[in-house]
């Protein structure tokens, strides 16, 4: 798991203390806001239901007087009586239609009064002088199909609203119960005038809105009317527990709304959020942006934290990790701090006692390893010099002295490159002519029954490697696979090669033998390296691996593997590039 660090540990306890604080300030900047929109949205509200109550009031006044002139007219009533092409009809429809201009002064917000003999089929309108004769028609033709229509005549016994086009109108219609109505209509759009001029900049926004959630009325800013067009009003109605909201428009807006007491109708009042917060803006925008000044803060106390701990243990701990690896020379650069300049001090004198102490180590090391490399040397030649006296001992026994000779020749020249234990390495060529001594010493001791192949290729003929590296290979195979026959003789072939798979990295020294092979007991426990470390009954093959690693300070292999039908092979392989 990695390790928390100095630098997050301080940036955690920065922003342990600077977070909360930031929170804190700003959920009071957002109290501070919602108590003052609580405060306003009281204030208007409460203006807001004067406006309403207004309203209402205007159409309690229109309603009673249809109620009233409903029950006492009684030329509205006798109209059903008489008929249509009647002088009497034509008396009462007089009467009918001056008593609506009259009363149409008097209750100018209804855009038209109307009477209508449903005996007759006929519409009796006194509209303002303010309708245009285009929009007197529309309205005549959309009551005659409201009038008509029995069900909503039934339906409407409140002021319903009513689309006409691209407007609003609100209608109601009263029955007199003698095939005689009575009624009112009122334009919406006129209806919301005064509400659209609370303010000398049009900044305050008022509209009708249907208790559906469809805006009845446009606003008078066009901008915010193709807005308002997008928005479902409906989410911002109906909702006691919530005296204001606030809507995102082309800029937020404090909403509040008043439902009517008598049509299916609400007041809403759009008023600039920044306008109502005006004394407040400074401070707002102020608590926008303590976040980014926290961050600044921030950013210039990590800064200053790099410049001043960070770096400086930076330093300090590139220059311990450098030093692990191996590089003692490094050393650290002066600081300003006491702190620092004491830890970079001590360091600088660690590093160069290591260093000093590292040197002395290192040169009593590589005398031990050449002493080492002596000593492993030396231990072959005991192992075959009692192998050579037992070879002479037998010649001289069947009094061979010509074989005699040609041995003593072979063994001087075998001694005299193994006794040169001054030499580290020498030519991989000069190793396998001693391989070459030592096969003809073994072959005259075996005649006819022993035959060897010695194979190197020539680009590794001045391959350094280690004096006696090969031989005991060659003896193993002598051991594990020789036995006389009369048939073939035992042969050993010795194969010098770059390694198929990686040639550019590793060479490959491959001792093949077509005897018996390797007892499978045997092969187990050489496969299983188990010879290296226990060095029993192995010496020479463990010697051989100890002073190759010693020498190389890299990866060297020694594999053994039994051939079909018989032999074995040993194959070392080493690395080219030493």
């Amino acid at each position: 798991m990695r390790k928390a660090t100095i630098r997050s540990r301080l940036i955690i306890g920065f922003c342990l203390v600077t977070i909360p604080l930031t929170i804190l300030l700003l959920l009071n900047s957002l109290y501070a806001t919602k108590v003052i929109h609580s405060q306003l949205a009281v204030s208007n509200k409460n203006l807001l239901t004067m406006y309403m109550n207004n309203t209402d009031s205007i159409l309690d006044e229109i309603n009673k007087f249809l109620y009233k002139t409903a029950k006492q007219d009684t030329n509205l009533i006798s109209l059903s009586e008489y008929d249509k092409n009647s002088f009497e009809y034509y008396d009462k429809k007089i009467h009918v239609v001056n008593e609506l201009n009259l009363n149409s002064t008097y209750y100018n917000a209804a855009d038209v009064l109307f009477a209508y003999s449903s005996k007759h089929d006929e519409l009796l309108i006194a509209p303002q002088q303010l309708v245009p004769y285009d929009k007197k028609q529309a309205i005549q033709a959309k009551l005659l199909e409201i009038l008509k229509d029995r069900s909503m005549v039934q339906k409407n016994n409140q002021w319903t609203l009513v689309k006409l086009d691209q407007e609003y109108g609100l209608v109601r219609i009263v029955d007199t119960d003698y095939k005689s109505y009575i009624g009112a209509w009122i334009d919406l759009s006129r209806l919301i005038l005064p509400f659209q001029h609370l303010s000398e900049d049009n900044r305050v926004q008022a509209m009708f809105v249907s208790n559906a959630g469809e805006a009845v009325t446009e606003l008078p800013n066009e901008h915010l009317e193709d807005q308002s067009k997008l928005i479902n009003w409906s989410q911002y109605m109906n909702q006691p527990q919530k005296i204001y909201n606030i809507i995102k428009l082309k800029e937020p807006y404090f909403l509040v709304d008043q439902q009517s007491k008598f049509a299916d109708i609400r007041l809403v009042l759009m008023i600039p959020e920044k306008d109502l917060l005006e004394g407040l803006t400074f401070f707002k925008q102020l608590n926008y942006l303590i976040p980014l000044l926290v961050v600044i803060i921030l950013i210039l106390y990590l800064v200053f934290l790099q410049r001043s701990i960070v770096k400086p243990i930076h330093n300090l701990i590139q220059g311990m990790r450098k030093v692990r690896t191996g590089n003692l020379s490094v050393r650290l650069e002066e600081h300003n701090l006491a702190e620092f300049i004491l830890i970079n001090e001590t360091f600088n004198d660690m590093a160069e006692e290591i260093e000093h102490l590292k040197i002395d180590v290192y040169e009593e090391h590589i005398q031990t390893q050449k002493a080492e490399l002596k000593h492993l040397q030396a231990q072959i030649h005991p192992h075959f010099f009692m192998n050579s006296l037992n070879i002479v001992f037998n010649l001289a026994q069947i009094k061979n002295f010509e074989l005699i000779q040609t041995m003593a020749l072979h063994l001087v020249k075998f001694f005299r490159f193994t006794t040169r234990t001054h030499l580290l390495t020498v030519k991989l060529s000069e190793e396998l002519e001693h391989i070459s001594n030592y096969l003809i010493i073994q072959s005259l001791r075996f005649p006819d029954n022993l035959a060897y192949e010695v194979n190197i290729a020539s680009e590794l003929e001045d391959y350094s490697i280690p004096p006696l590296t090969v031989q005991p290979l060659v003896e193993n195979a002598l051991i594990h696979g020789f036995t006389i026959k009369h048939v073939e003789p035992f042969k050993v072939s010795i194969h010098v090669t770059l390694d198929p798979l990686m040639p550019d990295e590793y060479i490959l020294i491959r001792v093949m033998d077509n005897g018996k092979g390797i007892a499978s007991e045997v092969l187990e426990v050489l496969q299983s390296n188990q010879y290296y470390q226990s060095e029993e009954g192995h010496i020479g093959l463990s010697n051989v691996l100890r002073r190759c690693r010693l020498y190389y300070k890299s990866e060297v292999s020694l594999t053994f593997e039994n051939t079909v039908p018989k032999g074995a092979i040993v194959s070392l392989r080493l690395p080219r590039n030493v």
